[in-house]
């Protein structure tokens, strides 16, 4: 469409623009930074273009973790050094760490819904937050990747992908298994899964045990449980049955936390080994 008046198509441009934006803004990190500093600079920058959508909105960043999604040191430092710079700029209403802590235990936010939107949307109903920054760092070819979303807690839409580079040295430089590192370049979303199916299950262990159960045991163990805790047995074949009767929406998920599960048997030895370990205790309590 070729506009005869430069103002009136800018005009109309502009009153479309709002509508058009509901992709994510995506500002990949192209370059390699000098170091953390100039990557919360960055980072802080990119958050701050969406000043004008995030104003009188509560903002919490969450800490940085691992591609496991665990908490280290580094994720701590780097997501407090973002939250001071943005407080600097001013403009931004951001929720104290301490507050947004007790936000997350009380309203039960574990890593798990912090990562996957529709949990996240779901959640998000009832928290006193509007919007949440996550970010992961990790290694990537020789450099230490900072990958960092803005997510709408109410909507679950993803506002914002951006990231930087800064080179790996200290405790940045990589210790991570060669092949785990192979995976999360080729299929990241493998990553995503066994986090995903980990978090989720270290949390229904002592919250929805029978879920869990219906996640974790292999065939031998659903035929050995019919002999030696047939009420158990009893009790996970009803709640299999009626989930898959009436509610797809949970069969769907513990699909999902199998698939998961079966990739952290495969590629992650010592979380097995802890899930397993949840498994024969709660089946030493169950009866």
């Amino acid at each position: 469409m070729k506009f005869r008046y430069p103002m009136l198509a800018l005009l109309i441009t502009l009153a479309i623009w709002p509508a058009a934006c509901i992709a994510p803004l995506v500002m990949p990190a192209n370059t390699v930074l000098t170091d953390e500093k100039a990557a919360i600079k960055k980072i802080g920058d990119d958050i701050y273009f969406l000043r004008h959508q995030m104003q009188n909105k509560r903002i919490g960043i969450y800490h940085f973790t691992s591609i496991h999604w665990e908490i280290t040191p580094a994720g701590k430092r780097i997501s407090a050094g973002l939250a001071d710079y943005l407080r600097r700029k001013g403009g931004l209403s951001l929720v104290p760490r301490a507050e947004l802590d007790s936000i997350m235990e009380e309203h039960a936010i574990e890593k798990a819904s912090i990562y996957d939107l529709d949990t996240l949307q779901k959640k998000g109903r009832v928290l006193p937050i509007d919007i949440i920054v996550i970010g992961t760092i990790g290694p990537a070819d020789g450099t230490v990747q900072i990958s960092v979303k803005v997510v709408n807690v109410s909507s679950g839409r993803l506002m914002l992908t951006t990231g930087a580079r800064i080179p790996a040295t200290g405790e940045l430089a990589s210790r991570e298994d060669p092949g785990i590192m192979a995976l999360n370049k080729k299929s990241p979303e493998k990553i995503v899964a066994m986090n995903q199916a980990y978090y989720t299950l270290k949390w229904m262990k002592s919250r929805r045990a029978l879920v869990f159960l219906l996640v974790v045991l292999n065939d031998d163990e659903i035929q050995s449980i019919k002999t030696l805790k047939p009420v158990l047995s009893e009790k996970l074949a009803v709640r299999g049955l009626r989930y898959q009767d009436d509610r797809p929406d949970v069969m769907k998920k513990i699909n999902a936390l199998k698939n998961g599960y079966k990739l952290i048997m495969r590629y992650k030895p010592r979380r097995s080994e802890e899930i397993s370990t949840w498994k024969k205790e709660l089946l030493a309590r169950m009866r």
